[in-house]
């Protein structure tokens, strides 16, 4: 996939979020209710992202105002750290359908 392919697939990725949260790529942004390992384990993740030159968005509130972790639009995926979260907490959220999700526990 050349450069222009891949800013178009991270374009697309990111229509789906709030206008706000397009320009965040890179940034860690971390959710001040969670607690040590759930925000330590999305700055090791973070991390190997950036080294790997992987875009990220962190703390993504997408336009039907569901939010995940961490956003990786250049492949359609979001990374779900789960620590006290329960099973039926995760399923209860909405993300859109475009979406692989993976689930992270720490």
């Amino acid at each position: 996939m050349n450069q222009a392919d891949r800013q178009r697939k991270i374009n697309e990725a990111l229509s789906y979020l709030r206008l706000g949260n397009r320009g965040h790529c890179g940034c860690i942004r971390l959710n001040p209710q969670s607690k040590g390992p759930h925000n330590d384990k999305i700055i090791e993740l973070c991390k190997v992202y950036l080294e790997m030159g992987v875009p990220f968005v962190t703390e993504a509130i997408f336009q039907n105002n569901s939010r995940c972790d961490i956003l990786l639009p250049s492949i359609f995926q979001i990374v779900e750290v789960l620590n006290t979260e329960t099973e039926e907490r995760f399923n209860s959220k909405n993300y859109p359908k475009v979406f692989k999700i993976t689930k992270v526990r720490v």
